[in-house]
């Protein structure tokens, strides 16, 4: 279950670059919010994504089945926190999602990379 993230306190956390900067935190669960640029997306954003590399193959001859979508989908759904946009990192959630496209459908890495 997800929690709703209230954050009206801040500590100290070092960035990815190492440099410390006040970050929130979730005064339910404790969950540090992620200030980057790299800001995760929801799950409709891969959904659409999806949707792209459907139509590329679909061009080249190579179809991706409605049983294939909602696999990726619901592995995806199922990868704990991965919807959750606060704290998670976009690349973070590209390598997830590369990942779990290369199991159901046969295609090259930088194909995949290129859609999103």
């Amino acid at each position: 279950m997800l929690c709703d993230h209230e954050a009206n306190k801040k500590d100290w956390a070092p960035m990815q670059n190492g440099i410390l900067k006040l970050h929130p935190y979730c005064n339910k669960c404790g969950t540090m919010k992620n200030v980057s640029s790299d800001k995760g997306k929801k799950i409709s954003y891969f959904v659409a994504s999806l949707s792209k590399l459907r139509k590329i193959l679909e061009k080249k001859g190579y179809k991706i089945s409605d049983a294939q979508i909602r696999l990726i989908v619901k592995e995806l759904s199922k990868v704990e926190g991965f919807e959750d946009t606060w704290w998670i990192t976009f690349s973070k959630q590209k390598e997830i999602f590369i990942s779990i496209v290369g199991k159901y459908v046969r295609v090259s890495r930088d194909v995949i990379e290129s859609i999103l």
